[in-house]
Formats: C-alpha cells, structure tokens, sequence
C-alpha cells in the first residue's frame, strides 16, 4: 500500500509542524546563505561530492580508501576493483542529481536511467526491474538473522508499482502538499517496493537527492545528505524498519521514517550556514597553506593526509605535506606510521 495514497490520513503534532516551517525558513534564506565567491561555492561542492561517494556506498559496506575515493571523485584514477566500480558509478550520478538540468522531470524511465548509470562500469546492464521476487531480512547489531523484515512487491508487479509511485508523487506535489512530506514518503514506498535486483538503498539516496532539489530545496549541493545519514546510521536504519513493516497490508507507520528524515534535512541545512559563516570568517581568500593549518587544529584526533584532502580538495596533496612537514619540524605535530599508512596527531 502506498504511502503516498494515504498522505491525507496522517496526523502531525506540533513538533513536527515546527520542523516543517523551519525547512521553509531554511529554503527561504539559502540564496542569501550561499552568495558567496565561486571558489568557496566549489569547495564546498567538491567536499559534498567526496562525503557523498564515501558514505552513500560506505552504508552498504562499499569501501575503499580515502585517497582512492579522492581519485575516483577527481577523475585522477579508473575504477579497477569492484568497489572502486560501485564508487564510480555513484560519483557519475551525483551532478545529474544534486544540480539537476533545466526541465528534469521524475519518470519511471530517468529512474531505471539512474540505476544504468550506477552500474555503468561494470560489463552487465543495469536499469532493469527485478526478474525475481525478493524479502527484506532483518538483522540484529551482530548482522545475525533474526527473520524477514517484509516482502517486497512481486517482480511481475514492479512496473506498474513504479508507475503509480511516480503519477502519486507528482499528484501530491499538483495538490500544494509539503514537498518534503511527498519527498519522504516517495522515499519509502521505493524502498518497499524494492525495483531492482541490486543497488536500492543507494538509488533511493540519490532521489532523495534529486527530488529535493526539484523541490527547491538545495542544500544537498553543498553538505553531504549521505554522511548526515551516516553519521546516525542506527537511527537511519531503525527509522526505516520501523516504518517498513506492514506496507503491503497498508499498516505500516511512516511517521518513524518522516521524523528521521526531516531532522536530517534540518541538520544539513543547519551545517550548510555554519560551515559559510565559518568560510566567512576565514576569509575566501586566505593563503591555502593557513587554510590547511586551520583544518588540522579542527582534527580531533589523529588524522592522514588523505583526510586533509578530503576537507579541502581544491589545496594539492603537495601542499598540504609540505605543511604537515613543517608543522612537525616546529613540534606541533608527531606522526605514527610511514608512508601512505601514515597517521598525525597534534602535540599538547
């Protein structure tokens, strides 16, 4: 049973109507939060591409190391292994998604398109519907068994499921209905129904992506929605089996998963004007050696070249050594390990 078939049923408390008007107010003022230089706009874009390969893959324990993602996100290296292939695909998608062309439109055929170009390095096709049927298996923290979450539609069923998902969607939207609450749910029943053999949860991140940025909502092209995700993956994944069950009897509770969803809008967009004001603070102009320094005092904890590439991709590898390096002849920094495996921890 849809869940957008039932968007009039629902009921919100006042918490949840606070949360929608201050994604209103965030949407309302992020033209005046992102008028900024176009250097500072691209690293805060080239930070999000990273974030978002990383841990849209990483929640589907696709894994590779930093460096490599960096490469891969850069265009630097080709994808050899498998998991470097998965990365690959995911970084493909994610400019068609986060800053849609003119006159994109959510259809059944730009979604199977998305799903082709996430497996196009790899010698089979995607963007096919499932040729069999599939469950849902619910797991404990330990990854052991414990039974089956739900059933997803039937393969013969699918294409006219993802049909009438996407005419909802849009009738949804046709009606003035909160475009986050029609974002979340479609979220939900694509999951449920569950289209493709392989890659779902990643498809679905991706249209989370693309239908809130259709939707106006563009905070998705400067802070990482995936790593929001990721950094409370037992919420995330909680959240989504709490609201899972009983969808095709059409019992299931969506409120779990809509509740985790706006917060995690909210934390972006709450992260998107505190990372500005902190580049406005720095000064768009800074020397990058000052740049990296300012980026290792943040480090909490140890810390690899790799990582400082990884919050600022538009400083050289080179440059960002060099720093390191001098920073350690000036005793402010010592290092564990050699070579690429190398860590750094700040001294006092």
């Amino acid at each position: 049973m849809h869940t957008l078939e039932r968007l009039s049923e629902y009921r919100f408390t006042a918490s949840q109507l606070s949360r929608f008007r201050q994604l209103g107010e965030f949407r309302g003022r992020q033209r005046q939060t992102i008028r900024l230089q176009a250097e500072v706009l691209d690293t805060l874009r080239q930070i999000t591409l990273l974030e978002s390969v990383e841990y849209g893959n990483s929640l589907e324990r696709i894994t590779a190391s930093r460096e490599m993602i960096r490469k891969l996100v850069q265009q630097d290296a080709k994808p050899t292994t498998p998991n470097e292939r998965q990365l690959a695909g995911y970084r493909d998608l994610l400019d068609i998604v986060i800053d849609p062309p003119e006159h994109t439109n959510l259809s059944t055929g730009l979604i199977r398109q998305l799903h082709a170009q996430l497996y196009s390095h790899f010698p089979h096709e995607g963007g096919r519907w499932k040729a069999t049927n599939k469950v849902i298996v619910e797991r404990d923290k330990e990854g052991n068994r414990k039974g089956i979450l739900y059933r997803t539609v039937p393969a013969s069923g699918t294409p006219a499921a993802m049909e009438s998902t996407v005419a909802l969607y849009h009738n949804s939207l046709s009606k003035g209905i909160e475009p986050l609450l029609v974002v979340s749910c479609a979220v939900l029943d694509f999951l449920c129904i569950h289209p493709f053999s392989d890659g779902n949860a990643r498809i679905a991140r991706l249209l989370a992506n693309l239908m809130l940025s259709l939707n106006g909502y563009e905070v998705c092209r400067y802070i990482s929605l995936e790593r929001i995700f990721s950094e409370d993956e037992e919420a995330y994944l909680t959240a989504l089996q709490q609201s899972v069950k009983g969808w095709h009897e059409g019992t299931h509770n969506p409120m779990p998963w809509i509740n985790f969803f706006l917060i995690s809008v909210s934390k972006a967009y709450e992260e998107l004007e505190a990372r500005v004001e902190g580049l406005r603070e720095r000064g768009s102009r800074a020397p990058k050696s000052k740049l990296i320094s300012i980026a290792i005092e943040e480090c909490k904890g140890p810390f690899s070249v790799a990582d400082i590439c990884l919050e600022l991709p538009n400083v050289s590898r080179e440059l960002i050594k060099k720093v390191i390096q001098q920073m350690r002849k000036n005793g402010d920094l010592k290092a564990f390990g050699k070579g690429r495996g190398a860590h750094w921890q700040k001294v006092g």
